[in-house]
This record gives C-alpha cells, structure tokens and sequence, in this order.
C-alpha cells in the first residue's frame, strides 16, 4: 500500500517552504520562496496557493492527493483552534484560521498547525540530532530566538497557548558598568548581534575612517555587518569582534541555565543562522559557561549539540506534523463505524 502523500509547509517572515513527502523524514519535493513583507499575509497566501499547483504538477499528484498538512508558523499560535495569533514581521496574520484555509486549498481531512521553532524541534527529535533522547530542548537562534520542548517524540504545548519562548526569558546584560537585566532575543538573537555591531561601526565613523575589520568586510557599510562577519574577523583577532560575539553567547549559556533548572533535558540542541558560527565562537563558549553556571546535581546530565536538518527542518517537522494528524483522524473515523 503506498504511503500517504502529506504537505508540510514553514511560513516565516522572510521565509516560505512548502514539501511534500511522507513524513518519514525525507522530502519528495520542495519549494523555496521568498517573502515580500509589504504585501501581507495575502502576499503568502497567494504564493503559497501557486506553489502547492507547482508541487503538485512536479509530482504528477491530484489535489485531492494531499491526505493531510502540517504548517510550522513563525509567530505565537492556537493549535487547538488552528488559527495564527499573530506575526511580529508580516502583517494580516492576526487570528487568522490557517487550518481552514488549507482545508479549503488541498481538500486534506486533516490539518495541524504550530509554531515554527517546536515544529523545528520535533523534526530534529524524531530524525535529526534528538534521535533517542527525551526530553529535547531545541533552540533556534536566527533573527529571533525560539524554542521548544519534545517530550517523548511529542511536542510540549504547556497550558495550550504555546510554551518554550526562550527568547523572552530575562537574561543580565554584562557589557555595561551598571548590570542591566535584558531580553535575550534584543541581546543575542541575529538582530541583536547585527544591531551591536553596526552601532559599534557607526561609533567609529563618526570620529573619522575606521579600518575596523568587520567594516571592511562589509565594504566599508556598516548596515551590511552581520554575525559572519563579526565571526571571520574574530578569527582574525579583532577583539572587538570576539567581544560581541562572546557577550551574545554569555546571554544565551545565561537563558540555558535557566532552561535546564527548570526542565531538566536529555540533549538541548542549537539550530538557526547564528548558531552557524560555529563550534570555537558560539556552541564551545555556550557550553563552557553554561557547564559552569548549571545547577551541580544537574551536570552531566545532558548535553549540548548542533541541530543537523539544516534549511527545511521546519519543513521536515510539519510532515511529521502532518502525519500525526492523519493517524489521529483516521483513528477517529474507525471509532465511529
């Protein structure tokens, strides 16, 4: 009997994948899109109804093919309801039922929608680097900081409302003479990094020509330094670079601290652009100081990996998803026959 064909699909806020597969892991078809924020949530909608066409015609598959759809969302969302609560890049989204629509675009029985970084996290759990262990703490650090928590190869949703949002916990900010308690996604998410260094680089045009490195890596911009460059130039020796990286990797050892005494994981695993940086700048200073800091009774306890999916971890999360959903309602139609 063949498997069923599912869709799962990561909407973020300059980001839009949509895969078919089986949710085994593996994805038979893919399509990467960008995002124009100024044209909305209908902008996506649009995209994404052309785009399930073009998966579908790649595939030589019927529309009522598709037996079920997972959604990863970039934003805080209702599962139980399936509606978007909200995006904090891309406007229209605001209680928005996504399930409806998919059900109304694909035919599919079943739909199930979360937030993008627990369905990230349930991909890497079931098939990427959380393979065999539970609990996993996935953080995802990009242009925000997101998290979640799989338990058992299930997403962990707390009262309903979502639950893992790392990048809200209160983390201490080092880098002035006076300590000054800070989010940790306005300190060390993509954005924060970029934000740091730019301002940093700005400080040192105002007095003249600056031959800071991360500057000349970004032609002489400062709105073109990112964390890769910060990164390259800290491998160079440029103290500065390595400052800002290391205050950015102290907050987040800081918000893990918290995180492990309070959950207790088997293997916290670290994903998102940042975290691309690498093993000497970002996860070996994490988990130095994160090993320093933790609870005693709870060292040795877990461990700290890199994330291993890559780009369409979302992707792989929401067939997952997706699968799940169909069991689910297939079970429920056998129980009322």
């Amino acid at each position: 009997m063949a498997e069923p064909l599912l869709l799962g699909v990561e909407i973020g806020g300059t980001k839009l994948q949509l895969g078919l597969g089986h949710g085994d892991g593996r994805i038979v078809a893919l399509e990467r899109l960008a995002v124009a924020p100024a044209e909305g949530a209908r902008g996506i909608l649009e995209q994404m109804a052309q785009a399930i066409g073009t998966l579908l015609a790649r595939t030589s598959a019927g529309r009522g093919e598709i037996r079920a759809v997972g959604v990863g969302f970039g934003g805080p969302v209702d599962s139980a309801r399936g509606v978007v609560t909200k995006s904090h890049q891309i406007e229209g989204w605001e209680d928005f039922s996504l399930v409806n629509w998919f059900e109304e675009h694909t035919g599919a029985p079943a739909v199930s929608l979360h937030n993008d970084a627990d369905t990230a996290g349930l991909a890497e759990a079931r098939f990427g680097a959380g393979v065999g262990r539970s609990p996993v703490l996935y953080v995802t650090i990009g242009s925000g900081i997101g998290g979640g928590l799989i338990i058992d190869g299930k997403i962990y949703r707390g009262a309903g409302a979502g639950a893992l949002e790392i990048g809200h916990l209160w983390v201490v900010d080092r880098s002035n003479c006076d300590l000054d308690v800070i989010r940790l996604e306005d300190l060390a998410s993509g954005w924060a990094i970029d934000r740091a260094a730019r301002s940093y680089a700005q400080r040192m045009l105002s007095d003249g020509p600056s031959d800071w490195p991360p500057l000349a890596l970004a032609g002489g911009d400062p709105w073109r330094i990112d964390a890769r460059h910060l990164a390259e130039a800290a491998r160079d020796g440029d103290r500065e670079s390595n400052y800002l990286l290391a205050k950015a990797a102290g907050a987040v050892a800081n918000a893990l601290n918290q995180a492990v005494t309070l959950l207790a994981p088997r293997r916290i695993i670290l994903g998102g652009g940042v975290s691309l940086i690498g093993e000497d700048l970002w996860l070996g200073p994490i988990r130095q100081q994160l090993d320093a800091q933790v609870f005693p009774p709870f060292r040795g306890t877990f461990d700290l990996v890199p994330a291993a999916l890559g780009e369409t971890v979302v992707v792989q999360g929401a067939l997952a998803l997706a699968r799940d959903a169909l069991t689910a309602h297939d079970s429920e139609s056998r129980s009322q026959l």
